[in-house]
């Protein structure tokens, strides 16, 4: 080949490199329009009334009633509306942080359907998998979407991991959260009738009916003691299962009285078939007084309590189950018996007079 097409065809290559490196810099230096942009810029958080949600686990819907957001896969028990508006929020705030492509996420997506009170779609998503359970990918913040009537698919910020999960995740699993300070009296009452009584005559409980040769077992008792300090439950149970079912003919009981005449009591009955304990719960509150403000407070206290005590059966840790049917073998042993030699070991010397 004559040198001058070498010359030539040297010239046109470098021209093709320096064309294709300008090109890669607009292209970069040139994001696409989406980039900053909201996700879902026609969403009105208040005309969402339900959500779907269809993952890896169980299917959720939350649904908004005249009483509230309730999860209806867990028998209408009231949603955390906390965490739902938290959720709802952040999914509306998201912004576009990225185009994405060649990605699938149709693998392992989590589909999430907002809709409103009459059941029309207000945004459909499908939310890939976090990047840390994408093989090959390195971890990082932030997700990839895709949003019903796109072809694009996104990266935003956020993982919005609050979307993945179980139904039992959007509820508050908090039952009680009681100070141990403010318990004066706790009684353990035994399916066979038997009770034991703790009280608080100085600064700590004291189990009675103890015998001058027995003594009580303190290492139980701080866990009887702080059984109600955060109780808080598993999941919900069937409304539909009978007392027969759930062991409340003949339960344990568990009663805390707290030093302003609060009652909190736990009926603790059978063993579910995932090892946790039923659970029913009631409260009986002082009485206010004859101040109006006080009154109204103690009646909407009440209000409270019973709709999330005294309406449901709950399924409870087999733990925490534990240290609310503790028995009397548990709780008091033999005082150590003094033997002779022992006795005669801490006996003085005797000092040998001349």
């Amino acid at each position: 080949m004559k040198p001058s097409k070498l010359l030539l065809l040297a010239a046109v290559a470098a021209i093709l490199v320096a064309l294709a490196f300008w090109s890669n810099q607009q292209t970069r230096a040139t994001p696409p329009a989406a980039v900053g942009q909201r996700l879902l810029p026609r969403l009105e958080l208040a005309s969402i009334a339900r959500v779907e949600i269809a993952g890896r686990g169980a299917p959720i819907a939350l649904v908004r009633m005249d009483s509230g957001w309730v999860v209806t896969n867990l028998f209408n028990y009231p949603a955390d509306v906390v965490k739902l508006q938290s959720a709802l929020l952040q999914l509306a705030e998201q912004k576009i942080g990225d185009v994405t492509r060649g990605v699938n996420i149709d693998t392992n997506a989590t589909l999430v359907d907002l809709q409103d009170a009459s059941g029309r779609p207000l945004a459909t998503l499908r939310l890939g998998p976090p990047s840390a359970e994408r093989p090959g990918v390195r971890p990082r913040q932030g997700r990839t979407v895709a949003v019903a009537g796109d072809s694009q698919v996104y990266c935003v910020k956020d993982s919005l991991s609050e979307f993945d999960g179980e139904p039992r995740d959007w509820i508050d699993s908090q039952l009680l959260r009681l100070s141990s300070a403010d318990i004066q009296r706790i009684e353990l009452a035994s399916p066979t009738g038997a009770v034991l009584t703790l009280t608080r005559n100085t600064g700590t409980l004291q189990l009675q009916g103890i015998a001058t040769n027995e003594e009580f077992e303190a290492g139980h008792s701080y866990g009887i003691e702080s059984a109600f300090c955060y109780l808080s439950f598993v999941t919900v149970a069937d409304p539909k299962l009978t007392n027969s079912q759930t062991g409340m003919l003949a339960p344990s009981v568990y009663r805390v009285q707290l030093k302003n005449g609060d009652v909190y009591t736990a009926r603790i009955g059978a063993t579910a078939t995932n090892g946790c304990r039923y659970l029913h719960m009631e409260a009986a509150l002082a009485p206010a007084g004859t101040n109006a403000a006080a009154q109204a407070e103690l009646a909407a206290r009440k209000t409270e309590l019973d709709q999330k005590l005294g309406k449901w059966t709950y399924l409870l840790s087999a733990t925490a189950a534990e240290n609310m049917t503790r028995t009397r073998a548990e709780l008091v042993k033999a005082k150590a018996v003094a033997t002779n030699e022992s006795a005669t070991a801490k006996a003085p010397a005797l000092i040998n007079t001349p």
